[in-house]
């Protein structure tokens, strides 16, 4: 497992798609923040806003399912499903003897690792940064610092969840451009449910996932219960999206 980690840490590296997302994130994070801070953009009644955070309200973008997946699924795109074009990359990996399930796990995290620190972690480092550099650091206090904290973890782990669920399509689909194109028709197809009347099983399922908890990760105040449910759903997400993977690749014709 740890080659195949190494392995799959040496092709993000050297990934110019990794690098080229990355810079966009930093650049628009970067854009967008002092945007906000200088009052260009008035943005309100965001969850930073809520929470004491004005001059984060930035980041009410890059949290949004419809955005970060724009860059996740791409991502995901020119890392994992490149790999089952003419490179025979994961071809090599399975006729070396290396085990299916733990090819299947180091190519998740490895992909989960680069899609949190461009999409989750660099929006907020840039945001820190720039509120720092402009002299706003009295808004960072314990209670404010305690909100980002928690609500970043929990975004991180339902997150992950998420990222589970594009690993697989990354894998079934074997195609960059239906990788990227499907990512986005499921989280319209989302939007769609979380804006419309649906049937009670719909909303029921919505309510318990990872793109509900999405939002409410991000309240200024989370009761107990409120934390433990996000823990849970983030976690099961991520065991039950890696077993539908597992099993799929390990049934997968690789040719």
């Amino acid at each position: 497992m740890n080659n195949l980690m190494r392995a799959e840490l040496f092709k993000l590296r050297h990934n110019k798609s990794f690098w080229t997302i990355l810079l966009f994130s930093v650049g628009l994070s970067a854009l967008l923040h002092y945007l906000v801070i200088t009052d260009w953009w008035m943005m309100q009644n965001t969850p930073f806003d809520a929470a004491g955070l004005s001059d984060f309200n930035a980041l009410s973008m890059f949290v949004i399912p419809l955005y970060f997946n724009l860059m996740t699924g791409t991502l995901a795109a020119f890392f994992i499903s490149t790999e089952f074009g003419n490179s025979g990359v994961i071809k090599n990996q399975i006729i070396s003897g290396k085990n299916r399930s733990l090819i299947y796990l180091a190519k998740y995290i490895v992909y989960t690792l680069g899609a949190v620190i461009i999409a989750v972690l660099l929006p907020l480092l840039v945001g820190v940064m720039l509120n720092l550099v402009m002299g706003n650091g009295d808004i960072f206090n314990g209670e404010t610092v305690t909100y980002l904290v928690r609500a970043y973890l929990l975004f991180i782990l339902q997150f992950a969840g998420y990222a589970a669920f594009i690993t697989l399509l990354a894998i079934l689909t074997e195609d960059s451009g239906k990788t990227i194109i499907l990512s986005v028709l499921f989280t319209i197809i989302l939007f769609t449910i979380e804006k419309m009347p649906m049937p009670a099983f719909v909303d029921f399922l919505y309510d318990h996932s990872v793109f509900q908890q999405f939002n409410l990760v991000l309240a200024p105040e989370m009761s107990a219960g409120g934390i433990v449910e996000a823990v849970i759903v983030g976690l099961l997400t991520i065991i039950v999206m890696l077993l539908v993977g597992i099993f799929a690749f390990n049934r997968k014709e690789i040719k």
